[in-house]
């Protein structure tokens, strides 16, 4: 349902985008409470927009329009920008705009009445914004806000997003699934130190000694600086299992 009358001056495709326009237009109505909705021109000027500090948009109080300047901008920064101008138009309909003081540059600055209808526009505009945004996300999450319907968690969304992005610059795939952890492998199962691919017993502890190695180790002590008591045990005993 279109709401705004929109003068297209800048010839940008809007086919996809036309709708949201008309949603916001709607949105701040309902919000902001003003009868007639203003015209919106939608302009490309090479000049200002080569500027750094160029002009975005600005409202006419007597021709009740609004004017956005689009060269360079995405959709979304245009459409805050209606927002902000919507509020200069309720309050042009209000009679806020109505004051006979400074009016040029730094007007912002100089005049405090039309400072005060600045800070106005810039709070409500943005926060109307943001409302009608999060709202049009929630009410049509398949077309605007997709990874969430699929109950991703934080980590699979960004994986998605950086597989689309390293695909859409480079034309590379990937399956970020190889890159995930393997909570269940253990690559020391019996925690001697030596990873199972080179270990010659995996399972079972390698430092272990088995019983006939300990005897063999004991058999080769060298007793010659034992005490003589305990060699002659040892002598004994080595004698005995001979």
């Amino acid at each position: 349902m279109k709401f705004l009358d929109i003068k297209n001056k800048c010839g940008m495709d809007m086919s996809q985008t036309e709708d949201l326009y008309h949603s916001l237009g709607k949105f701040a109505q309902e919000r902001f409470g003003f009868d007639k909705p203003p015209t919106l021109n939608l302009m490309s000027d090479e000049n200002n927009a080569s500027n750094p500090l160029g002009k975005t948009a600005y409202y006419d109080p007597q021709g009740m329009s609004v004017t956005i300047y689009t060269d360079n901008r995405h959709t979304k920064d245009i459409l805050r920008s209606l927002a902000h101008e919507l509020v200069h138009h309720t309050q042009n309909e209000n009679g806020m705009l109505n004051d006979s003081g400074y009016h040029g540059k730094g007007y912002a600055q100089k005049n405090k009445h039309l400072r005060k209808s600045e800070e106005e526009a810039y709070l409500k505009g943005n926060m109307c914004f943001r409302d009608w945004e999060d709202g049009l996300k929630q009410s049509k999450p398949t077309i605007y806000n997709e990874w969430r319907i699929n109950n991703m968690s934080t980590k699979e969304w960004k994986n998605k997003e950086l597989m689309e992005n390293l695909t859409s610059k480079f034309g590379l795939k990937m399956d970020l699934s190889l890159l995930k952890e393997e909570k269940d492998k253990k690559p020391d199962e019996d925690g001697d130190g030596v990873p199972d691919y080179a270990d010659e017993k995996p399972g079972e502890e390698d430092s272990e000694e088995s019983e006939e190695d300990s005897e063999e180790n004991e058999d080769s002590k060298d007793t010659s600086s034992m005490p003589a008591g305990l060699k002659k045990y040892h002598d004994e005993k080595n004698n005995k299992s001979e």
